[in-house]
């Protein structure tokens, strides 16, 4: 069995070469930098084998969000040791050539663009000079991306980097399930990765990949023990299960568009424990043909196998409308410096926000609602019963679903999650405690009671156009980052 899980690696990882990317987010990644704009310092903020060092700033916050400040005339240097770097992004505060914004750099090496509030480098080099020439440049995060396989391992050394305690595994985005029989027993293989460049076959890690025992060939829904797992941080920085503590997974569909949360842990061989929580677009595919397989979990999310649980009044379906911050972004600004109210419809389901922009980490767009704002969610084609929020940040610290007060109905927490449950056309949240930023908001809605209001499921099918994957939604088209392309 083993056997046939590396086999099946090895397909994989033979055709592909590596990339990879890291962010630095003010909000997170802090270094040594100071916060008093009276004592302006350098500091150096370093991550996984690359540094970002600045002769003189500090870590400084505008409208509830932190940024780095690289004064005028100072420098930001960015190194690395783990493989040359081949681009750089700033996302800063102000656009183009205004204070603040990205267009005040000059740059040492290679060709550097900018729009808006993002500035762009290119090239390859180990280091990299920026001058903050014209005025002072402040950025909210700086994402670089090195080639080769990066993640601190260059010097043919294959040992995995051991962390130093247990590790929460984040930004799982994507799944491919490949479905497979062996001596005769049916199992599920499950890629998780960020993302993945179809053109170069470059992941975006980190990736986690596990085996399981399969209950269906057609559903996933359930709680596994996991016989084999693999998690890699980058292409040579990886660990795998400790075959004699068996992990577990735990996977339920979240909508009827093949997003599924995921919830595991597994013990690795160095001793530490991994664990991930994530909703990830998962495709389905018969490994022997290669052909999808397209799941059915019974029609309802919160009760698996049954067509209309709970329900007493038969024939009435419950719909769901996902808004996705990547895809749904309605009037949205994405400028920091400019948050204003801002609406996004779809489908008869409009979310109202009295205030905030649509922001970006670890390259996923998300909903901001700011401290003390309210986002209203208002329906016209049925009762709401549920809301589900999937946020950046945990419980009721800042980011998180915990910052939320509301106005009806039942709301609970756990992890990244916030789930509302309740019958009405119209609910308010209020970011009460801190901001919140939500990457997908899922509505459901009490739909009718005949045939012809039953909500349509359209399933995603994966196809191969001019040697890419492409995504078909209906006759919707998307390429593997979910950017529509027709």
């Amino acid at each position: 069995m083993k056997k046939l899980t590396l086999l099946l690696s090895v397909m994989l990882f033979s055709v592909m070469s590596f990339a990879t990317v890291i962010t630095f987010d003010a909000d997170v990644d802090k270094g040594n930098a100071g916060t008093d704009s009276n004592i302006a310092a350098a500091y150096t903020i370093t991550e996984d084998g690359v540094t970002v060092t600045v002769s003189s700033g500090i870590l400084g916050t505008y409208n509830n969000e932190m940024h780095y400040r690289i004064y005028k005339n100072q420098t930001l240097t960015v190194t690395s040791t783990v493989g040359n770097v081949t681009s750089v992004e700033f996302t800063c505060t102000a656009n183009d050539d205004t204070k603040y914004g990205p267009g005040c750099f000059t740059w040492s090496t290679g060709n550097y663009t900018y729009s808006g509030a993002k500035g762009t480098w290119s090239g390859s080099a180990s280091e990299i000079v920026f001058t903050a020439s014209s005025n002072q440049v402040r950025a909210t995060q700086v994402v670089v991306t090195i080639e080769g396989e990066g993640g601190g391992n260059q010097g043919g050394n294959d040992d995995p980097v051991t962390p130093e305690g247990a590790t929460e595994i984040k930004g799982l985005v994507y799944a491919d399930a490949y479905y497979y029989e062996y001596d005769g027993v049916a199992y599920y293989d499950i890629d998780m990765y960020k993302d993945i460049d179809m053109d170069t076959y470059e992941y975006t890690y980190p990736e986690v990949y596990v085996s399981l025992e399969a209950k269906s060939k057609t559903a996933l829904n359930g709680t596994y023990d996991v016989w084999y797992a693999g998690y890699w941080k980058s292409a040579n920085d990886s660990v795998e299960i400790n075959e004699t503590t068996p992990g577990t997974i735990t996977i339920k569909n979240t909508d009827n568009e093949g997003n599924y949360s995921v919830s595991g842990s597994f013990v690795g061989t160095d001793g530490k424990t991994y664990s991930f929580n994530d909703v990830v677009s998962v495709w389905a595919f018969d490994f022997d043909n290669y052909e999808e397989i397209t799941l059915s979990e019974g029609g309802n999310t919160d009760n698996p196998g049954t067509d209309n649980p709970g329900n007493d009044n038969p024939g009435t379906s419950t719909g769901a409308i996902t808004f996705d911050a990547d895809v749904d972004k309605g009037n949205a600004s994405l400028d920091a410096a400019n948050q204003t109210p801002y609406s996004v419809s779809k489908e008869g389901i409009t979310l109202d926000v009295t205030k905030g922009i649509i922001g970006t980490y670890n390259n996923e767009n998300h909903y901001r609602i700011y401290k003390s704002e309210t986002l209203t969610i208002t329906s016209t084609v049925g009762n709401i019963v549920s809301v589900e929020f999937t946020c950046t940040a945990k419980n009721d610290e800042k980011y998180g679903p915990g910052c939320f007060t509301w106005s009806t109905g039942d709301y609970s927490y756990s992890g990244a999650v916030g789930t509302w449950t309740g019958n009405a056309t119209s609910v308010e949240f209020v970011a009460s405690t801190n901001q919140v930023r939500a990457s997908q908001i899922v509505v459901k809605v009490a739909t009718g009671t005949g045939v012809e209001d039953v909500t349509t499921v359209v399933v995603p099918v994966k196809v191969m156009q001019n040697g890419q994957v492409m995504i078909m939604r209906g006759e919707n088209v998307y390429n593997a980052a979910g950017v529509q392309v027709k």
